[in-house]
């Protein structure tokens, strides 16, 4: 939909879009870009879903002059230590899980914490800055368990979580993981001693789980569907090929590929990445549902939304799932500059 609204050229050229299934694996999609790369004239790669992903295109685009356009992965050390200037990263990231959502709930008085974390760079990540959140508001996180990815069984981990005294729930993880660790939290019961908190999930997650299950979850969202004149049109075209509206996510590769294509118009090409990523920052970014700057470290700045989803008695349509409970400023959203260890920041 970006390339069409775009007019399907730049500078007179078409613009062609080829994909892949990395399959989960870095060595996969590794092998993916090189071919991609070296033989196929792809010259920006967008999702990267999985940090160990991302971090791993990073390097081979760098070395090629490609531009990375993250929408999937939310490791910080994409625009903190792995910083790169052929990378951008529009998708939200751990700090909004680790220290934004994190914080509402302890505004409730919730002092007591037990996090289930995915055993990979991203969880680690989340588990460490939910940690420096909960401690530095005065709470403490009372045990943490790891899980492999794509886990069936957490009945061992849940059983310790419930022996804990906790009154929080942390899950730092995501997508079938969540969607099954939740479920069995719910089913032993811990939902009526605990909040339950999955800090970095959103839209397709809810979608998964049902209303019944992840009612009651803080979400944090780039966009929503129902938000406003402008979403909800981008949502009716949407629907008409998807039968289903937008995820925060998809939004977010939108307005990625948008701009990017913005920016390699203005340079008069795609084939010097990092002179379309130095354009990338130099205007500001506006389509129908973002708006902000992109940051020297790379770093896409825009306000976030923090929801609440619904109980299955307020939800009058299939796709209605939240309440917008309010919003995190770009300012605060994001890992401040102050203090990074981005080669970039000046």
């Amino acid at each position: 939909m970006a390339v069409a609204d775009f007019g399907g050229k730049v500078n007179g050229k078409p613009i062609e879009i080829v994909f892949a299934d990395h399959q989960l694996k870095p060595d996969v999609a590794i092998s993916i870009l090189r071919k991609w790369y070296d033989v196929g004239g792809v010259d920006a790669v967008v999702d990267l879903t999985t940090s160990a992903i991302a971090l791993a295109a990073r390097d081979i685009s760098l070395e090629r002059n490609k531009v990375v356009l993250n929408t999937g992965a939310a490791t910080t050390a994409l625009y903190r230590e792995q910083c790169s200037p052929n990378s951008v990263m529009w998708s939200m990231d751990n700090y909004i899980f680790g220290h934004d959502i994190p914080k509402q709930v302890l505004l409730k008085g919730r002092k007591k914490w037990f996090l289930i974390v995915t055993d990979y760079a991203f969880g680690h990540g989340l588990q460490a800055l939910i940690t420096e959140t909960v401690q530095a508001n005065g709470a403490t996180v009372v045990g943490a368990v790891r899980h492999p990815l794509a886990a069936s069984d957490y009945s061992s981990f849940l059983l310790r979580a419930q022996s804990s005294g906790a009154d929080v729930l942390a899950f730092a993880n995501s997508q079938g993981d969540l969607a099954q660790s939740l479920k069995q939290a719910r089913e032993f019961g811990l939902d009526k001693s605990m909040q339950l908190v999955a800090p970095a999930n959103g839209f397709h997650t809810v979608l998964s789980l049902g209303l019944d299950l992840a009612q009651g979850m803080l979400v944090a969202e780039p966009s929503y569907w129902d938000l406003n004149d402008e979403t909800r049109a981008f949502a009716r075209r949407f629907r008409e090929t998807t039968k289903k509206p937008p995820t925060g996510g998809q939004v977010l590769a939108y307005s990625a590929i948008t701009h990017y294509l913005k920016a390699v118009s203005a340079v008069g090409g795609p084939v010097d990445g990092k002179a379309v990523v130095r354009r990338m920052k130099e205007v500001p970014v506006s389509d129908f549902a973002m708006k902000g700057t992109v940051r020297e470290d790379g770093r896409f700045l825009y306000d976030v939304l923090v929801t609440t989803v619904k109980k299955p008695s307020q939800s009058s349509d299939p796709f209605d799932v939240y309440n917008i409970t309010g919003s995190i400023p770009a300012a605060d959203a994001f890992a401040p500059l102050a203090g990074s260890p981005c080669p970039l920041v000046k």
